[in-house]
């Protein structure tokens, strides 16, 4: 039987999961579940984790903005790394809201990484963004030397807290793997789909069961059909990688970033007809102002996510619109 987040010594220390209540929060920790390792599940909204959990997972109700109740935390665990998944993530309301984005972003990741050191945990997990590149002009691949210039505070305050937890791990021995996810999309099961307001496929789809107008914003971007262009990866790929990346960390002293994508890219117009196609219902898209902060086309190479932890994306866009569905 998988271990339901007890931390039971026989099986190791427990991993901490911030933001446990959220979309990738939810599959990563299923997955821990499921193979076994000791989990500890950390979030300020309780009530919606536990919806998706067994009452034997281990919650804990904790700000990550308040290094004391960090530190209250990690002196009642002895926890085996952090898998950091907790942020704000609206890319339009970053513009507006930078104060609110950097306390929980910025100052939340340094609180987990002087709480980590003060209590010699050396393993982190990072969910950064692709929002941390330079705007493209077309389809161009990334790599994780591609120039960092984020458009939107929030893919600032993704770069800020990559280069917190890199100059940690040079001066602190900690050591991390920092992911950059591309656009995360597709479910695990219906319990654990993206309820989110804020991302194209679930948007999408529960505009047309409404018989509402599908909306695209911008459709003067220098792609192909005029519509931005952008790297969904499966839901299911990323969790993948994050146990990858503890299978990793557990004999590697070398601290990574990597891009976790398809190197495969979709435009809004080619998503929208997609779904479409697969609820067998037709229309016509409203075509809005482009938003604040949106660039027009980024796309992954992963090489090296499949060189350091052996990274291969399993699913295509078709299978996450239908999971989503």
């Amino acid at each position: 039987m998988a271990n339901r987040g007890k931390s039971d010594a026989s099986l190791g220390k427990p991993w901490l999961v911030t933001g446990a209540a959220g979309y990738i929060g939810g599959h990563v920790i299923q997955a821990l579940f499921d193979t076994g390792i000791p989990t500890v599940l950390l979030d300020i909204d309780q009530d919606s984790a536990r919806q998706k959990f067994s009452n034997e997972a281990i919650f804990e109700n904790c700000d990550i903005r308040e290094k004391s109740g960090l530190e209250s935390l990690f002196a009642r665990y002895s926890f085996e790394g952090v898998i950091h998944l907790a942020a704000l993530k609206s890319v339009e309301d970053s513009q507006s809201m930078p104060k609110e984005y950097f306390e929980t972003n910025v100052n939340g990741t340094r609180n987990i990484l002087e709480v980590m050191n003060e209590f010699n945990v050396s393993k982190i997990i990072y969910s950064s963004s692709a929002a941390v590149y330079e705007a493209q002009s077309d389809e161009e691949l990334v790599n994780e030397e591609s120039s960092l210039k984020p458009v939107s505070y929030y893919g600032q305050t993704k770069v800020d807290s990559e280069e917190l937890i890199l100059q940690f791990s040079q001066k602190q021995k900690i050591m991390s793997v920092i992911f950059r996810y591309f656009n995360v999309a597709g479910a695990a099961n219906p319990n654990l789909k993206d309820k989110s307001t804020q991302n194209l496929i679930p948007i999408t789809i529960n505009r047309i069961k409404l018989g509402i107008a599908p909306e695209i914003f911008g459709d003067d971007y220098n792609t192909p059909d005029g519509t931005a262009i952008r790297d969904y990866v499966d839901v299911r790929d990323i969790t993948n990688a994050h146990l990858k990346a503890i299978s990793y960390l557990s004999s590697n002293l070398e601290s990574c970033v990597l891009n976790i994508g398809t190197g495969h890219g979709a435009s809004v117009r080619e998503v929208i007809r997609m779904a479409q196609e697969i609820m067998g219902i037709n229309i016509a898209p409203i075509i809005k102002n482009r938003r604040p902060g949106d660039i027009s086309a980024i796309v992954a190479d992963c090489t090296k996510a499949r060189e350091v932890i052996g990274f291969e994306p399993n699913y295509i866009l078709r299978e996450m619109i239908e999971t989503s569905i």
